[in-house]
């Protein structure tokens, strides 16, 4: 008898789980929300002082204007050597902020996109010669 009711238990326990997993949230779009692309000037980045063109689209290629855009910058090799501010808006979803890249390599650039109830954060890998 207690094996028939722990193989009820068993199968119970099985039936339940199996429903719990079906509710499982699928993926509503599989293009990203913002779409973020960097150009430099000059072009490839260098030491010293380099501007930061981010242009910002939307998941159909529309421009995003209006947007507060944060980026910090740090360096991927030696931590502590790092900027931040907010980007100015040039309009055409283009905004712009210039960086002083203290030594070549690889930097992290992370760039906060926000507006109104859109909340993007995106990691961008930048070489500096």
């Amino acid at each position: 008898m207690r094996k028939l009711i722990f193989i009820s238990m068993f199968v119970l326990m099985s039936v339940l789980l199996a429903a719990c997993g079906s509710a499982a949230p699928t993926e509503t779009a599989s293009a990203q929300q913002v779409n973020i692309k960097v150009e430099t000037n000059p072009s490839p980045a260098i030491m010293g002082d380099t501007e930061l063109v981010l242009i910002i689209t939307d998941a159909n290629g529309s421009p995003i204007e209006g947007a507060t855009v944060d980026v910090s910058v740090d360096h991927t090799d030696m931590s502590g050597m790092g900027m931040s501010g907010v980007a100015v808006e040039q309009g055409g979803g283009r905004y712009a902020i210039r960086a002083n890249f203290s030594m070549s390599g690889n930097w992290k650039l992370t760039v906060y996109v926000r507006k109104d109830g859109l909340d993007y954060k995106e990691d961008i890998d930048l070489s500096v010669q």
